[in-house]
């Protein structure tokens, strides 16, 4: 159930058609796809995109940072992670190639998604969105 809801944030994001998951499992899922809607901000956008699917944007650092770390005990089996803020190394290292990046973290009862976008910085497109969900089982 909780999985459809990241496919209606794609949707909401106009990046349904053609999107494709990139990691499965129970309780966690990474999609990616290309957005077809015209970005002026894209923090504002994935922001404003994200309350529309009635997430609640998340900016304490230190649910961020247990986000993050669920996403790397997942994908790399709980090794130790030393790069808690790991969607802001992403934000630099794309950057620094000349892409625009950002992204957004929201929240939805026990599901929580990490969105960001980036794009040629020059050409604009193709706009890439890739969509990262964990849902937690309620207690």
């Amino acid at each position: 159930m909780w999985k459809s809801e990241v496919g209606k944030l794609m949707m909401r994001l106009k990046a349904f058609r053609g999107c494709r998951p990139l990691f499965e499992c129970d309780d966690m899922l990474i999609v990616k796809g290309i957005c077809r809607d015209q970005v002026d901000n894209i923090k504002s956008y994935l922001e404003e995109k994200l309350k529309e699917e009635n997430f609640e944007i998340v900016e304490d650092e230190e649910e961020i940072k247990e986000f993050v770390e669920s996403i790397h005990e997942r994908l790399r089996g709980g090794e130790e992670y030393l790069d808690p803020f790991g969607f802001e190394k992403m934000k630099e290292a794309f950057k620094i190639t000349g892409f625009e990046c950002d992204y957004c973290i929201g929240k939805k009862k026990n599901l929580m998604v990490g969105v960001s976008m980036y794009y040629d910085r020059i050409r604009k497109e193709p706009k890439f969105v890739e969509v990262v969900a964990i849902y937690k089982e309620p207690r």
